[in-house]
């Protein structure tokens, strides 16, 4: 409000006269309400001056006394101090009321401004790029068309109901359903209503529908668990690596070569694909000798492993990973990548700063991770009809199943559930409610064995009851030797089994 030039008060103090610094040869007579803050202004005709305006501010007070009645006759009945009950009185009060004019805008042009205060989130480091992205393609290509299709393209046409029948129009997985519902209502509660463009009567809190997930659609990405699984996806990696494609040139071998080497240690250590392992650093990998002393051979036995460090990671907790397998993969891969490098693009210097699956045709900065979901899915079209479907799933295996893989294999080799967690990357919580239910099955032995007597070592088969011909064979117990000593006690006496099954007879110690 512009400040005020000159004033004078009028009328015994009812009321004063003043003008505006931005225009002092205009001057308004002003008013407060009996019972009420609300003051009432009124232009004062040909008075150009102080002194004039005091004298002829009558005119313009008597022009207000209708509205001031209203006011005053209706603040009287909020009170409940007045006998006012004619419609006349109550109507002549909202007539000179003014309501707040509700405020709405395009939807398109909200959409827009909201994701440009997201893009300066990213560009500060408040916001993950990948949460921007998400964020975007949800509102522009879910949000607009949904709501176009219910003819609502203003602020203020969104209601209660809006959203009721999104689950129906939208053909997606119940999870990004649910993921993109959350994500409409930040934007309408942050942006929308932060700036007071939907009416007042809709309720945040219960505007979107409810989506609920049971534990048999979580899913999404199924380990590779299954006997024989992994094997086969050895295969086929090494099917797309070794193809002699005439259209394939040297950047397709590289990248070819480079996935075999990538899913291999994606499932050995359980990375995030896209967020961890594509943005892992040579100076992130640390090799340690976990060997041991052999008394047998009198030497210490060498045992190198590779240990990540995770420092970008989807929940901000930086973590430490021990890894099996990795370090023979990584040296081997970091031959390939020297030699490719020195025949194509001898100016690129790899240091420890390096991307360890960097572009070199691209100054080592990372590839765009399509080019890995479309060679997983060339990887899928080869395995057709090979791979055994997971037992909790019948969803279709994903480039995560390989971090899936690492964190079920954690728990099939009788690691805990907080260990698991930790070099996961998720909350105990978190691992309990995707991957503990393979515990009990690991542990189907000791579950299911009946204790007679001295303890006793048993192979246990497996079989599906879908087989044509299922025989219970019964097994028959050899005669077992026994001996009384002086003191009358018995002992049983066997021969230890010494055979033992190689049961990855088809993977390299350095595959596994």
């Amino acid at each position: 409000m512009p400040k005020i030039k000159e004033k004078a008060k009028v009328l015994g103090g009812k009321g004063i006269v003043f003008s505006y610094v931005t225009d002092e040869s205009k001057f308004y007579y002003r008013e407060m309400a009996k019972g009420t803050n609300t003051y009432r202004y009124k232009l004062i005709k040909s008075a150009y001056d102080l002194e004039t305006a005091v004298e002829k501010c009558i005119e313009a007070y008597g022009e207000l006394r209708e509205e001031i009645k209203a006011i005053e006759n209706g603040a009287a009945l909020a009170k409940g101090n007045s006998d006012t009950k004619t419609k006349t009185e109550i109507n002549n009060l909202g007539k000179y009321i003014k309501t707040p004019r509700q405020r709405s805008r395009d939807i398109q042009i909200c959409v827009d401004e909201y994701l440009k205060l997201k893009q300066k989130e990213v560009d500060s480091g408040l916001l993950k790029i990948n949460t921007y992205k998400i964020k975007d393609r949800s509102l522009r290509k879910q949000l607009i068309p949904y709501l176009i299709s219910n003819g609502i393209t203003k602020t203020i046409q969104i209601s209660n109901n809006t959203f009721n029948s999104y689950p129906l129009w939208r053909k997606a997985r119940k999870s990004t359903r649910r993921l993109e519902l959350i994500i409409f209502k930040e934007f309408i509660e942050n942006f929308c209503v932060m700036n007071s463009l939907v009416a007042n009567e809709v309720n945040i809190k219960t505007m979107m529908p409810k989506i609920r997930i049971t534990e048999s659609e979580l899913d999404a990405n199924p380990p590779l668990t299954e006997r024989g699984n992994w094997n086969e996806i050895l295969k086929g990696l090494k099917v797309i690596r070794d193809r002699s494609d005439l259209k394939r040139n040297y950047r397709g071998i590289y990248f070819d070569r480079l996935f075999y080497r990538w899913c291999l240690i994606a499932k050995n250590s359980g990375l995030r694909p896209n967020i961890e392992l594509n943005k892992l650093r040579w100076c992130d990998i640390k090799r340690e000798n976990v060997g041991r002393w052999s008394s047998s051979d009198k030497v210490n036995k060498d045992k190198w492993v590779a240990v990540i460090h995770v420092r970008d990671t989807k929940t901000g907790k930086q973590r430490t990973v021990p890894t099996n397998g990795v370090d023979t993969q990584l040296k081997e891969w970091r031959k390939e990548q020297n030699a490719y490098v020195k025949e194509y693009f001898p100016w690129i210097q790899i240091t420890d700063e390096s991307l360890v699956f960097g572009n070199p045709a691209n100054a080592m900065k990372q590839f765009e991770y399509t080019m890995f979901t479309s060679r997983w899915a060339k990887l899928m079209k080869i395995l057709e009809g090979k791979l055994k479907p997971y037992i909790f799933s019948n969803r279709q295996y994903t480039i995560y199943s390989l971090r899936s893989t690492y964190i079920c294999n954690l728990i099939l080799q009788g690691k805990d559930i907080y260990t698991a967690a930790k070099l996961a990357g998720h909350t105990v919580a978190i691992c309990e409610r995707y991957y503990a239910k393979l515990d009990m099955g690991s542990r189907a032995k000791q579950v299911t064995d009946f204790k007679y007597g001295v303890k006793s070592r048993r192979k246990v088969d497996s079989a599906s009851y879908m087989d044509d011909d299922i025989n219970e064979t019964k097994t028959k117990q050899t005669q077992s030797n026994w001996s009384q000593n002086d003191s009358d006690s018995y002992k049983r006496t066997s021969r230890k089994d010494k055979a033992s099954i190689n049961r990855s007879q088809t993977v390299t110690a350095e595959e596994q």
